[in-house]
């Protein structure tokens, strides 16, 4: 959850700063997010062009930020042999490439085909599905150390 937390903020920067870098403004702000099946409010952190941008700019600036905010943590990925590490840091590089997914398909879906899907954009959806992978890639951690797949670096085992 921490490296979640993480990654997060970084995704939330990242489109700030491919806004600037196809030319728009922009600023993170705090919004309000209603949630869909409770009568609940949480707040969210947002990137937010100051103008419009366009489908093409808007496009990448939704695909960017979570893609650019995955880079380094694939490269943690790649180098880190600690199974809990290791899964902390998968388990977020496929939550940034589901967010660069559903955030850019999104946009597309709707300007492109007309095709409205509330779902993508409700808070459960948005933060379920991460809470699930973070869940499965903690479990499947646990799995492989219970079955002997892993043993800590102190025993002189590397994975």
């Amino acid at each position: 959850m921490l490296v979640f937390a993480g990654a997060f903020g970084t995704h939330e920067v990242m489109h700030l700063l491919v806004i600037y870098a196809v030319g728009g403004q922009g600023s993170l702000v705090l919004r309000p997010w209603r949630l869909g099946l409770l009568d609940y409010t949480i707040y969210a952190l947002h990137a937010q062009p100051d103008q419009p941008l366009g489908l093409v700019r808007q496009a990448l600036v939704n695909f960017l930020g979570p893609a650019l905010a995955a880079i380094p943590l694939a490269a943690l990925w790649a180098q880190v042999r600690e199974p809990v590490a290791r899964a902390a840091l998968a388990a977020n590089v496929i939550i940034l490439a589901f967010y660069a997914l559903i955030e850019a398909g999104d946009l597309l879906l709707e300007a492109r085909f007309g095709v409205d899907l509330p779902l993508l954009t409700t808070p459960e959806f948005n933060y379920g599905l991460p809470a699930l992978i973070i869940l499965l890639a903690a479990v499947a951690a646990r799995r492989m150390r219970v079955e002997g797949h892993f043993a800590p670096a102190s025993q002189g085992y590397f994975s």
